[in-house]
């Protein structure tokens, strides 16, 4: 049996994590089968750690643990009196804190602390993560390493894939991936850090060898409600790698993101070196501006850092992965990488899923899909896209409901600045009106250049139809995604197959 599915004594697990615990009533000297949070999940045995949500309180869910066979529970103090009376409530452990803190900490344990032993790496930022962890996990490949991802797009490891329900998992679901991944021979595991793992505990427990920032900009403030709770849940990150056990552990942060220049000036607060990367004077691993050369193929660029230099071709586009880029060699050479072996990782990638990905017309236009979700996202990629010289520079945007209202006019007003013609179309709804999120997106707009189509394929098939020879056609907000979540239901949609299959028609008649 592996680490996976092996029974721990709950006596021991507690001695791992009983600073996260304030008491203990019943047996403890038992075999736990298994950690849940999720009620129906558990089976004869398990621990059940009841957990508050987003939409439900685990603690509501306790009696359906106990009738599905869990052996002990773990909860909050204040609602032990809501379930203390069940029958056959077994041992009841209360948490000393919050029980997301406890999940993480009990996890951790009945997993055999898997991050413990091999290369652990933690990106976080608002934009770049995705490019990031694709960049360092071909370098690891290269230098004879077997790599593991944690992301948006997947949880990937030799031959498996499985789909991404959320960028960083539940802490048990995490520890989960990463004895499985080990199981499987990974020896380093890149993972996408994001701010609700950071505030919600997800990312506890975890021993991490390198912490990367990339950049903050606006986003995710229905759930953080202020710029401060987001940059201090991604400051997080850098008190965990102080928190960790390993050696040799350093940070790397963008010194040209007014919030990477904040952390920077804290670095004195943290026992391991930090090192900065950027185009400023003074940052650590340097870009040469001037040695930018972009074409619609490639992009090379050179790197300086104490002496060394970095010849960098990337066979990805999109001007803005230079900075993703350079974050990966970042991180890669603090970890003792030599500089051959990472331009050759570099070179090797040659795409990143719903990442600046072109579709180009035998009638001379490019489409670019972009999973491009935010004000400063969105900028980056149309001044990208703008840089590669098109005719006209024809836009498709949409934005996500049930998520950060107050960024929907920014990027409105962001894409109509930076492009000739805007269409305004249908994202991710969920349960939101999708023309309401349209009218968000407009409103306070003067601007001649956009129109406004609900349906995202109607519109996408629009933009096709507009575009002409040299033009380029951005379609952005989904990228890599191959739903679309309307009603609370999600439909297959895919932007690169729609795509493709109005430029198809278009050829074909």
């Amino acid at each position: 049996m592996n680490k996976r599915t092996e029974k721990k004594n709950l006596k021991v697990l507690i001695n791992v994590f009983k600073g996260d615990i304030e008491s203990v009533s019943g047996n403890t000297d038992m075999n736990i089968s298994g950690v849940e949070y999720d009620s129906r999940k558990v089976r004869k045995g398990s621990l059940f750690v009841a957990v508050k949500g987003f939409m439900s309180d685990g603690h509501d869910y306790i009696e359906d643990a106990l009738k599905n066979g869990a052996a002990a529970v773990l909860v909050s103090r204040d609602r032990v009196k809501d379930f203390i009376n069940i029958p056959g409530s077994g041992t009841v452990i209360l948490a000393a804190g919050n029980t997301r803190k406890a999940l993480a900490a009990v996890s951790a344990a009945f997993f055999g602390f898997p991050a413990s032993g091999i290369i652990m790496i933690g990106v976080t930022g608002t934009n770049g993560k995705t490019s990031i962890t694709y960049m360092i996990e071909s370098i690891l490949k290269e230098h004879g390493l077997c790599p593991g991802v944690v992301g948006t797009v997947n949880y990937r490891w030799n031959d498996t894939q499985i789909r991404s329900s959320n960028t960083t998992p539940e802490s048990r679901d995490l520890q989960e991936i990463f004895a499985g991944m080990i199981a499987d021979g990974v020896n380093a595991i890149v993972i996408e850090v994001s701010s609700h793992a950071l505030k919600l505990n997800r990312a506890d427990c975890i021993d991490f060898d390198v912490a990367a920032f990339t950049n903050l900009t606006r986003d995710h403030l229905d759930f953080h409600h202020s710029f401060e709770d987001y940059f201090d849940s991604k400051k997080r990150l850098f008190h965990l790698l102080e928190k960790s056990g390993k050696t040799g552990k350093c940070a790397v942060i963008n010194c040209d993101d007014e919030y990477g220049r904040k952390l920077l000036e804290g670095k004195a607060d943290f026992s391991y070196p930090v090192f900065s990367y950027g185009m400023s004077a003074g940052a650590d691993f340097k870009v040469n501006e001037e040695s930018i050369k972009s074409s619609v193929n490639s992009i090379d660029y050179t790197v300086e850092k104490a002496g060394e230099r970095f010849n960098i071709r990337l066979n990805v586009i999109g001007n803005f992965q230079v900075y993703n880029s350079l974050c990966a060699c970042s991180v890669c050479r603090c970890l003792g990488i030599p500089v051959n072996t990472i331009e050759k990782g570099l070179a090797a990638l040659n795409g990143i899923p719903g990442r600046f990905s072109p579709i180009r017309s035998e009638e001379g236009f490019t489409v670019i899909v972009d999973y491009a979700h935010t004000d400063d996202a969105v900028s980056k990629l149309l001044k990208s896209a703008r840089e590669l010289g098109p005719r006209r520079l024809l836009t498709l945007l949409g934005c996500g409901g049930d998520r950060d209202k107050t960024k929907r006019p920014i990027m409105g007003k962001t894409a109509v600045d930076n492009s000739d013609w805007v269409i305004f179309t249908s994202d991710n709804p969920r349960t939101e009106d999708p023309e309401a999120i349209i009218r968000d997106m407009v409103k306070g707009l003067n601007e001649d250049n956009f129109e406004t189509i609900t349906d995202r394929e109607t519109a996408i098939k629009k933009a096709v139809s507009m575009a002409e020879k040299d033009d380029i056609v951005v379609i952005a907000g989904k990228g890599h995604e191959d739903y679309q979540d309307t009603g609370g239901k999600k439909i297959h949609f895919d932007d690169h197959e729609i795509a493709e299959k109005y430029i198809a028609e278009r050829v074909n008649h």
